[in-house]
């Protein structure tokens, strides 16, 4: 089993999350993140007082949407293919994903194990 953590742009992540169920991935947690990769990120506020509207703003953190997932290790591969394909955009900020081992899965309502536990 493993874990896969998808970071996407705010606006992919309707997107990413419609074709996932598409493709029969449906177990999934979500959560807002803020962060930023190496390369510099510059962008106006645009709100506040008007003599700070236009100040433009350096290595802030910006804000992305993070899936979470856990999945049979055959289901890797097919996952992140549709993550990329969903993603890639050829631009810097398009996202990141994550691949971790996972030991052990449990169902707390029937002690099932492993994959089992899952689905």
């Amino acid at each position: 089993m493993k874990q896969v953590i998808i970071i996407v742009r705010p606006n992919a992540y309707f997107k990413t999350k419609q074709a996932l169920s598409d493709h029969r991935f449906f177990a999934m947690s979500t959560k807002e993140v803020l962060g930023r990769g190496k390369a510099h990120v510059h962008f106006t506020a645009g709100e506040g007082e008007e003599k700070d509207a236009d100040k433009v703003y350096e290595n802030a953190l910006v804000a992305k949407k993070m899936i979470e997932m856990i999945v049979p290790d055959d289901a890797v591969k097919p996952l992140t293919d549709l993550v990329l394909e969903v993603n890639s955009h050829g631009t810097e900020g398009d996202g990141k994903i994550f691949v971790l081992p996972v030991e052990e899965s449990i169902r707390i309502h029937t002690g099932e194990k492993g994959e089992d536990a899952l689905i």
